[in-house]
């Protein structure tokens, strides 16, 4: 272009550099960067951003920092997309610490995250197992306005029960009626979390609370209590809530047929298996693996008539 006395501007020249990140070209992309500079030319935020998500795509992490340092280096300031780019980034190549100390520059620059982006970072702070860094952030990023959501609260509420800090994981859940509705979704985390943490009559307490409010359990809710009360030995009131949760019209996993096959194998359940088998048979759908189709024939070819009866109905459905 330059040969025919055109020179080309930043919006022609982000074209070329979006269409070589595009197709994967990073070496080509940086040349043309070095190549603008060298020309006189100024890129600008936009350009730049182009050139770092170009080296995030590629899980290039280090690039890209240094090609942020180098913005910031020649004044050009990051934007919102240039932060939210690498911050996200981080996030999944789960480098949880950089991801923190972007998304705390980020607000600090004045640009407010979408909720999205800050669930992901809450999410790789808390698997990462740093659910109490977590917590701290998502109160700075209160102070900083960012509008509470239902998918953010929800996973730092089920993490910090996960890692034991119920009280922590109560007081973030209740502070939520002083400025934001509570949702089906932030009760079925709260539940899910104290269930895994084994606080079984705490989540029957917030199970009360929760119908009392008129939200309806759903499939979510019922499985997170089943497996907990499998999970403690307490086999009867999991096949109890089955029960219900089926007469409800939720419809059972996979998964929750094989916690409770798993956790009725003894004798004394013998009944209330048969009861989950036969379940299983009429959903029509294939929720029972080969293990749990072994356990049930060895009951039939052990025991008396009436395991008979049972295998005659399965064999029917």
């Amino acid at each position: 272009m330059t040969g025919w006395g055109i020179v080309p501007d930043v919006v022609t020249y982000t074209t070329v550099l979006t269409a070589y990140c595009g197709k994967g070209d990073l070496e080509g992309a940086q040349k043309l960067v070095d190549d603008i500079i060298a020309s006189g030319c100024r890129p600008d935020a936009t350009m730049y951003t182009v050139l770092i998500d170009g080296y995030c795509m590629c899980g290039k992490l280090q690039d890209a920092a240094r090609i942020m340092d180098e913005m910031e280096a020649a004044g050009v300031q990051p934007n919102e997309v240039t932060y939210s780019v690498v911050i996200e980034a981080c996030c999944k190549e789960g480098k949880s610490a950089e991801a923190r100390d972007l998304m705390r520059e980020m607000l600090s620059a004045g640009y407010v995250p979408d909720t999205s982006l800050c669930a992901k970072v809450i999410d790789v702070l808390c698997q990462d197992g740093k659910a109490g860094e977590a917590n701290e952030m998502w109160r700075w990023m209160a102070k900083k306005n960012v509008p509470p959501d239902n998918a953010v609260t929800s996973t730092l509420i089920y993490w910090l029960c996960k890692n034991g800090m119920v009280q922590e994981a109560r007081k973030l859940f209740d502070e939520l009626e002083k400025g934001f509705m509570r949702s089906l979704l932030t009760y079925n985390s709260l539940i899910l979390g104290l269930c895994e943490n084994g606080e079984l009559r705490e989540a029957g307490r917030v199970w009360d609370d929760m119908v009392e409010r008129r939200y309806e359990p759903n499939a979510m809710t019922y499985e997170a209590l089943i497996k907990g009360f499998c999970k403690m030995g307490k086999s009867n009131e999991g096949a109890a809530l089955f029960k219900e949760m089926v007469a409800k019209g939720c419809t059972p996993s996979k998964f929750i047929y094989q916690v409770l096959v798993d956790s009725l194998s003894e004798p004394s359940h013998d009944d209330t298996f048969c009861t989950i088998i036969e379940a299983a048979v009429l959903s029509g759908r294939d929720f029972l693996d080969a293990e749990s189709w072994e356990i049930f024939i060895r009951k039939v070819l052990d025991a008396n008539e009436s395991w008979t009866k049972h295998l005659d109905l399965v064999l029917t459905m």
